[in-house]
Parts: structure tokens; sequence; C-alpha cells
């Protein structure tokens, strides 16, 4: 990619979270194959299709299997994967991708520009940010075996963030998986990854193991990007809903690394032989997302007044116990990303203001039909955040149907508008706005707003920087304004890590590739 192009996209990040030091091995010590790698998660992946859902666990698993035509290199800038090289004409309307030569999919079928057709179409369907991202898209089509055009509407200055970002991202399945499917779940788990699928046991494990065909990048490793080994044998993601027997399992040594733990238990992380704690630095932002389709929070009125009620602090606390895993602020983006982060708007965040609530329901005619929230103990921090909050908000009048499910079964049903009002999530650390879960229109909540979407198809478009930071500071004052969803405050992750894992490097991704075991 052309300096000039990477200044337009780059994002320039040089965050904490994005380099954190590598757990905990020798740096000096040659990495050794062999191994089986264990890994203890919050539950059950709702799905292993990439292209259906923006739940990171699923990321989490799924991106050693599938890969990209790019990926982010450790600045969070857009780099190839699957591409060898391209050219951009027509004024910045046309791309044209070459594919890298010889890389095979896990059926041994090497990989062409029909394959890359097939599936970005698709994802462009069914992929929140995918559908987002399609709007700007021409045409997309097979030049030769090994070359993609793809024809924008407008220039846009966002289009490798959106093909590099790994949440529901734009991995590629060989075709006739894609067609076999079409708009539903994905049967076969094909990528070209450096692991390949090997079982789905519900409730067990998850296995993967080493790809032996893996056509691995020439350019040394840089974040996700560059060369890709698969050091370990076997990945086992194991599905462990308890925090507390993640915790005990990793410090026995039945898991190499648990993920999600729960921040007030740091302390005893630091103090476990044979472990380590692994901090990710921002994670993300906890947030209750309402039902902009259906029923109660339609009415503008009553998603203000939830708004208004909530006092963020005890919220917070509650969810993640130690003070240095979280913070209060009104940016969508964190103060990490100085380039978006803004405080526009954030005389409506956290207003604690219990009369302005009561006034906002009594106008809004509210008579205490059930608000119907769902949420998970998967994710210890959302249920209590969420009983806080539904504390909150009951003593200025709501009533709260306060629904405790498995986080697969949460995100299954979100999809349903018809079930629900509100439900617990964590919108995750995004380099690129455009592309924000927090304020995309197809993303369950169905948060759609006239001005808000031209901003943010502004946002995609334009390539100077203030103006792009402009535009997003649009887009959150609507955020506010409308209640598009209600952000509690930003949090940090805990991990914990066995100290025979060598170079593995906390992250919102979770990437184990490059990983060994001594």
């Amino acid at each position: 990619m052309g300096r000039s192009l990477l200044r337009l996209v780059a994002v320039g990040l040089a965050l904490a979270f994005a380099v954190a030091p590598a757990s905990p091995g020798a740096a000096q010590e040659a990495p050794r194959a062999g191994g089986v790698l264990r890994v203890a998660t919050i539950g059950e992946p709702p799905t292993l299709d990439l292209h259906t859902t923006t739940a990171v666990i699923v990321q989490q698993i799924t991106w050693h299997v599938f890969e990209g035509l790019y990926t982010y290199d450790r600045s969070y800038n857009p780099i190839p994967l699957l591409v060898d090289s391209h050219t951009v004409t027509d004024k910045g309307r046309t791309y044209t991708f070459r594919l890298r030569r010889g890389v095979k999919f896990h059926n041994g079928k090497e990989l062409t520009a029909a394959d890359v057709v097939a599936s970005l179409k698709r994802w462009g369907r069914l992929a929140t940010p995918g559908k987002q991202f399609w709007k700007n898209v021409e045409g997309l089509e097979v030049k030769d075996p090994s070359t993609v055009a793809l024809y924008l509407k407008e220039p846009s200055g966002a289009l490798f963030m959106g093909l590099a970002r790994p949440n529901n991202g734009a991995v590629i399945y060989p075709k006739d998986i894609v067609d076999a499917a079409g708009d539903n779940a994905i049967k076969e788990y094909v990528g070209t990854g450096p692991y390949r699928f090997v079982e789905h046991k519900p409730d067990r494990h998850i296995r993967l193991a080493r790809f032996k065909d893996y056509a691995v990048r020439a350019e040394p490793a840089d974040g996700f990007g560059g060369k890709r080994t698969a050091w370990v044998d076997e990945i086992l993601f194991v599905p462990v809903p308890d925090v507390a027997v993640r915790l005990a399992g990793v410090e026995t040594g039945e898991y190499h690394i648990a993920l999600q733990i729960q921040q007030d238990q740091y302390d005893r992380v630091k103090t476990m032989a044979g472990v380590v704690p692994g901090l990710i630095k921002p994670e993300g932002w906890s947030t209750a997302v309402l039902n902009h389709k259906q029923g109660l929070m339609t009415d503008k009125r009553i998603r203000q007044a939830f708004q208004a009620a909530l006092d963020m602090e005890p919220i917070m606390a509650a969810g993640f116990g130690n003070k240095a895993f979280y913070r209060l602020d009104p940016g969508l983006s964190f103060p990490e990303q100085p380039q978006w982060h803004s405080k526009v708007a954030g005389e409506l965040y956290n207003q604690h203001n219990p009369a302005k609530a009561k006034r906002l329901l009594q106008e809004a005619g509210y008579a205490g039909a059930p608000v119907r929230w769902i949420t998970t103990k998967e994710y210890q921090y959302m249920y209590k955040n969420a009983l806080v909050a539904a504390q909150q908000l009951e003593a200025v009048g709501f009533k709260i149907d306060l629904q405790v499910v498995d986080w697969a079964t949460l995100v299954q049903r979100r999809n349903k508008p018809e079930v629900w009002d509100v439900f617990s999530t964590a919108i995750t650390f995004n380099p690129e706005p455009a592309f924000s879960t927090a304020t995309n229109c197809n993303w369950p909540g169905w948060w759609c707003h006239d001005d808000k979407e031209h901003w943010l198809e502004a946002l995609g478009r334009e390539s100077d920087p203030r103006k792009r930071r402009a535009m997003w500071e649009k887009v959150q004052q609507i955020f506010y304004e409308d209640v598009g969803r209600v952000k509690y405050g930003d949090f940090f992750g805990l991990v914990a890590i066995r100290k025979e894992v060598h170079d593995f490097r906390p992250s919102n991704e979770t990437n184990l590739w490059n990983v060994w075991l001594k």
C-alpha cells in the first residue's frame, strides 16, 4: 500500500493494549512446536459463521480458521493478508485486488477470485459492518482466477479498514460452501487460516488443529498480520461459564489461558504460582441496548427517561469491582484514540436525574408496562451492571423484567424484536468509527436515524482526518440526544495466563497463532 494511501487510512494508534508486553515467556528462547493449548472461554458460541454475528467469542475462535483480504498491524493500520497487491483507478472508485498465489483452503482447494467474490457478496448481505460497507458498492466481479475488481459509487476513506475488521469480518469461505449455505448458516468450517476446524462437541470443546499446508506470509509478524505460525498441535476452546471455575482451572493447570476473569480477582491472580495476569486496556464499553424497532423503547421520551435516571458510578463499580478497571467517560471512542475521542454531548451522559426521568415517563404516559431486559451471568459484569441499573430505574417508576440467560441464547434472542426491550452487551474497541457496531442501523436494537445515517455515510467516504472527526462528533451528538444506546462506562479486561504460555499478547481479539508452549 502506498504511503499516501496509508496516511489516509491509518489509525496511528500507539496504545498499550496494541503492543502489550508479551506474556510470560523469556524473549530469548526459540519457539518450540507441539502441545495442546487449552483456552477457557465464557461459554458456547452462538454460531461458528463469522459473517452472521458480532459476538466476540465467535471471532476469538474462528479467526484462527478463517482469513480476510486484509488485517491490522500493531498500530491498527490495515495491511494485506490474502491480497498480494492492489491498484486504485477511476478517481478512487475502482479497486483491483491481486490475490496471493498458492493459498490453500483446508479442503486442499486453492483460493481463487470466485471464492472472494462469493464471500464478500454474502458478507455484504449478512454482516452488520458488511451492510454498511455495501451501501457504497456498485459492483464486484472476477477479472481472472487471481484478480477481483471492486467498483464503488463514491471514493472511500475507510475501505481497507472495513475489509480488515475481524469482528463480524469479511472472511473468505470456499465458493461452494457459500453457495450451499446462501443466507443460512454455513455447515462446513473451511478457511485458509493457520488452524483448521476439527470438531465441535457442545458444552465440551471446539477443537482446532495445525494446518500443515498453511501459506505463511513472508513479512515478519506485525500485530495480527505478517508471518502467522501455528506452533501448537491443537487448540481446545473449552466453554466454562462460571468465572470462578475458569480461574481455578488456570491455577491448577487444567487451562493455559482463562478469558474474561472478574476484575476484582486481579490481586489474587498476581499471587498465583505459575500464573500471570494479562490486562486489556481498553477492552470496551458496557451498554444497555434499547429496542428502537418495536415496543416501549420506540418512544423517545421513555428512552430519554431511561438515560436520565442512571448513576453510572455504582453501576460500573458493581460490574468491575476494582476501580483501576473502569472509568466514566461519554466518548463513543476511547481516550486512547485521540483522533476520535470526544466529550461532545457529555452533559447527557451520567445525568443521575430522577426528577427528569419521572417527568419524561409521565409525559410519555408510561403506565408500568414491564421492560423486558435480557442479560447473562456468563459475562458477570453484564448481569451486575443490569442489576444495579434496574434498581435505579425502578426507583423512578420503571417496572423491570430482568431475564437471565446464557450468552448464546441472548445473542440468538436479540435478533427477535418482538421478545425484548433491552439487552446487555458491550461495544469492544474499534479503530474505524464508520463501521462501529455502536451506531449501526442493521445491528440488533435497530437504531436507524436519518441524520445519523447521513453522517456515517459521509464518514465512510471522507479521507480528511479533521473532517472525519467532526462527522464522528455529529454522530455522537445524535447518539445522546436520540438515546441510540445507553453507555455506562469504559472497562478494561483481565485474563489469566499460565507461565508456560509464550508470546501471547492480551488483546480484544485473542489471537493464538505465534503462541507456543514450553
